[in-house]
């Protein structure tokens, strides 16, 4: 509980320096990243008020008993059904004219009710506090993120050991699921299942297609443990690779290390992403790379730094971020291979193990 602790203490001082006298969370990534409490939104409301000499957590009094002993310098404010819970939130917050910081996930209906309760005070949101901090990973976040990339190699690794001819997408899918839950993840997604035409969708919706011999085949799947998220690609054949496959395959490997190689403390997203980009298109396949090199992650799947085209970000030690460029040819296949980096002193370190050269199954 100290390291939850020490994120509002630091986070407090970060609010003092930039004037904001207030911060509200209501349950969301950033709310379980400063108190260790994992809760849906729900209609009761549910909210963190961090001020310069405090931190109270409202909630309903009957939830009382789920974060008994987690608290620690957190105050509890319990309400009961029938009170007037909107006044009770809005007596939490500083005075007229001050700036209060509100969580991005925040629904729009509490928001504006808030601000219709308070228009004394100047609403700016949270994420110019949160995300700077989200964005550099501790050594233990690190950990937690290596293990789950571990357990999700693992899943695939295993599900490779048999053939999969004859079996359709979404069978496959619920049988890496499985896998995967078996290696100790808290939860895990469908993934994306992509066999023969279906790979040049870079975001393809399993379905019933049967797996052929001559199919390429694309795994993108993660998984949550621990609240932290794994995520990778990789991109195989059944028996026979297809024309202009290998290739492809080669010149997405290049790219893929492009980007490595230029992720290094200072440069910016958009250097790591033009370096990769760059690779596949000297080699003429610049139509078909449709989307940013990678993503930051953690708690959310997909969080800052985002590595793209639009970002001039500078990259700092601690980012976790993916690397996972792609070519897909309408109609006939895709490729995408994805690693998850994290920025050290001496360059971006691949938290992947399983191998990258290309497999025929």
């Amino acid at each position: 509980m100290e390291v939850f602790q020490n994120r509002r203490q630091l986070l407090m001082k970060q609010m003092q320096k930039q004037g904001i006298s207030a911060l509200i969370l209501t349950p969301s990534t950033d709310f379980l990243y400063l108190t260790g409490l994992y809760k849906k939104p729900a209609q009761r409301i549910t909210a963190l008020i961090l001020t310069a000499s405090r931190a109270s957590l409202l909630m309903p009094g009957f939830e009382r008993e789920n974060v008994e002993g987690k608290l620690n310098d957190i105050l509890p404010v319990y309400y009961k059904d029938g009170q007037d819970v909107l006044s009770l939130l809005c007596s939490l917050l500083p005075c007229r004219g001050q700036f209060a910081a509100i969580g991005k996930e925040m629904q729009a209906q509490l928001l504006l009710a808030i601000q219709e309760k308070r228009p004394d005070l100047h609403y700016v949101n949270a994420d110019q506090l949160l995300a700077p901090m989200r964005r550099q990973k501790s050594a233990e976040e690190i950990t937690i993120l290596e293990t789950a990339q571990r357990m999700a190699e693992r899943g695939l690794t295993r599900l490779l050991e048999t053939s999969l001819v004859g079996k359709s997408e979404r069978e496959v899918s619920r049988q890496l699921m499985q896998l995967r839950l078996e290696e100790g993840f808290d939860s895990v997604g469908e993934g994306i299942i992509a066999s023969g035409e279906n790979t040049s969708s870079p975001h393809h919706i399993n379905s019933d297609r049967i797996i052929r011999p001559g199919d390429v085949l694309m795994f993108d799947i993660g998984g949550t443990y621990k609240g932290y998220h794994a995520d990778f690609t990789r991109t195989f054949v059944v028996e026979k690779a297809p024309a202009e496959f290998e290739n492809i395959y080669s010149v997405v490997l290049e790219a893929f290390f492009a980007g490595q190689h230029a992720a290094v403390v200072g440069n910016t997203a958009f250097s790591v992403d033009r370096a990769a980009r760059d690779v596949i298109d000297k080699a003429g396949y610049a139509n078909y790379f449709p989307h940013r090199l990678g993503h930051g992650i953690g708690l959310d799947g997909h969080e800052p730094p985002f590595i793209s085209s639009d970002s001039q970000l500078p990259l700092e030690p601690g980012n976790v971020f993916s690397c996972e460029p792609g070519i897909y040819l309408p109609g006939r296949f895709g490729v995408r291979i994805e690693d998850l980096l994290v920025l050290e002193e001496t360059g971006a370190r691949s938290i992947n193990t399983l191998s990258k050269t290309l497999q025929i199954l």
